[in-house]
């Protein structure tokens, strides 16, 4: 299945990770991926390898309080649950 078939099954708001040879190519909403962007006319025939639903956890207040980027799910340090953001990434492999 190419990228711009499996784009057809995914909503427009619904937040992609991109990763091509291991780089990552687009971050970002589905939206922007489509309309007006180079990138997707360069990528939307590749084949999909592998699709994972990964979740990225932080506190809301990473950059202000000086804390670790985005957290890694084996290396959480302790917060309140309430301090928590999480965002839901659809990570494609191409």
């Amino acid at each position: 299945m190419t990228l711009e078939e499996f784009a057809k099954l995914l909503e427009n708001s619904d937040r992609l990770r991109i990763l091509k040879d291991e780089n990552e190519v687009f971050v970002g909403w589905l939206a922007m991926l489509v309309m007006h962007n180079e990138t997707y006319e360069k990528i939307r025939t590749n084949a999909v390898k592998k699709f994972r639903a990964i979740p990225e956890i932080r506190h809301r207040q990473w950059k202000e309080r000086n804390l670790m980027k985005p957290l890694e799910p084996d290396r959480t340090p302790e917060f309140l649950f309430s301090d928590l953001q999480i965002n839901l990434y659809y990570t494609i492999y191409l």
